[in-house]
């Protein structure tokens, strides 16, 4: 492949990463307001708190169920049939979810989202493969570390983008025209140009394997017991369930804890989440590759796993919402380091042939935290809102200490 034909390949499998992305991300300032505020009708009565913190869990829940059972099987496919059919196809469903998402929102049934959102999740696997994607197209190691670090960054740009339309566009009081089923089909919009880019700029990148395979549909959990008995990488695997549960429980409960603990609006809480995501980009932009010139990806995984453990802790400890956005968009600097560190450590593990079922297991582990960080996060902030960070703290802190015990 030529340059400029890895660079085309590259750039749509980024614009891919951004869109799913976009679509994940914009639940975390739009959903809290919804089932918080009761202007907005979703809940037919007046729950206690903890009910809204569960049905809210729910909802953030349902995307990773669906991840959990499709990116896998999407995965194994990728290696069997290659990547360019399956991008088209999951891109083509996942358009599907987008539209019948916004269309539930209409509806205000909550039942009806969790099950659109369970169904978008369930071909989202468009992750795995993007990962896969990087590694075919990444010709050394320090070139996979660059690439995963503009993946990061590629995420820094979307995240912002993704709090505009969820925060902006379902604020009916902005505007008469926006409702919460808005986001959802620009969403559905933005993912119909990643079938256009895939169809014009992605070439296959990996040979298949032609080899007999079994359709699957519990291989998230067969997976995690691979990851278990995989001696040399089962550690990577579990570093990224354990960023997943530390960074995971602070983004998905941010918008909680700000209404909550802050008492601020629905914008401030998107602006607060705008500042976080210049510096996420900020860390696979700049820091990360400065890193780089410097350092092998294992040191820069020890330092940037206790750097961000050490903000989060500082993150829970400020009095004010001025002060608390200040700390967290700063570990959110060095989350974005050790997030890019840790896709690379498993991908530089395991065999040039395998990235596609490697970064499939990685998904489901990826997915099986942020199942599970809804669920502990509605227990745990009905006992009090203040367990969220310090929470994340320590579940950053036990990667620190994985990856020293384990190098």
């Amino acid at each position: 492949m030529t340059p400029f034909s890895r660079a085309k390949a590259l750039f749509s499998v980024y614009f891919i990463a951004s869109i799913d992305n976009i679509g994940f991300c914009m639940v975390f300032v739009l959903f809290p307001p919804l089932l918080l505020n009761p202007e907005y009708g979703f809940m037919a009565q007046n729950p206690s708190f903890m009910g809204k913190l569960i049905a809210m869990g729910a909802l953030y829940a349902a995307f990773p169920i669906g991840q959990f059972i499709g990116s896998p099987v999407i995965g194994e496919l990728a290696d069997r049939f290659g990547r360019k059919k399956l991008f088209l196809s999951t891109i083509f469903c996942t358009i599907l979810g987008y539209l019948l998402t916004g269309f539930s929102m209409s509806l205000k049934s909550i039942i009806l989202i969790f099950f659109a959102r369970f169904l978008t999740g369930l071909f989202s696997g468009n992750q795995g493969l993007c990962n896969a994607s990087i590694a075919d197209l990444s010709p050394n190691e320090k070139e996979r570390a660059r690439n995963y670090g503009i993946l990061t960054v590629v995420w820094g740009i979307s995240f912002p983008i993704a709090l505009l339309l969820g925060g902006i566009f379902s604020d009916p009081s902005l505007s008469s025209h926006f409702s919460p089923a808005i986001p959802f089909y620009i969403a559905a919009f933005f993912t119909i140009l990643n079938l256009i880019a895939v169809l014009f700029f992605f070439p296959e990148t990996f040979d298949r394997i032609e080899k007999k395979m079994q359709l699957d549909l519990i291989k998230g959990l067969h997976n995690i017991t691979d990851a278990l008995r995989m001696k040399s990488m089962r550690k990577f695997f579990l570093l990224m369930l354990i960023w997943t549960l530390g960074w995971g429980y602070s983004v998905t409960w941010y918008g909680a804890y700000a209404i909550q603990r802050f008492g601020v609006s629905q914008q401030i809480v998107t602006l607060g989440l705008l500042i976080q995501g210049i510096l996420w980009t900020l860390g696979g932009a700049t820091l990360k590759p400065i890193l780089l010139k410097r350092m092998e990806t294992l040191p820069i995984a020890h330092l940037s796993y206790l750097l961000t453990t050490l903000l989060l802790v500082l993150t829970a400890l400020m009095p004010t919402f001025t002060t608390f956005i200040i700390a967290y968009s700063l570990s959110a600097l060095m989350g974005a380091v050790s997030l890019s560190s840790t896709f690379n450590l498993i991908s530089i593990s395991s065999h040039a042939t395998s990235q596609g079922k490697a970064m499939g297991i990685t998904q489901s582990v990826n997915s099986l935290g942020f199942f599970l960080v809804p669920i502990l996060g509605a227990f745990s902030g009905a006992i009090s809102i203040y367990t969220f960070y310090p929470i994340a703290a320590l579940f950053l802190g036990i990667g620190y200490v994985i990856l020293k015990r384990k190098s």
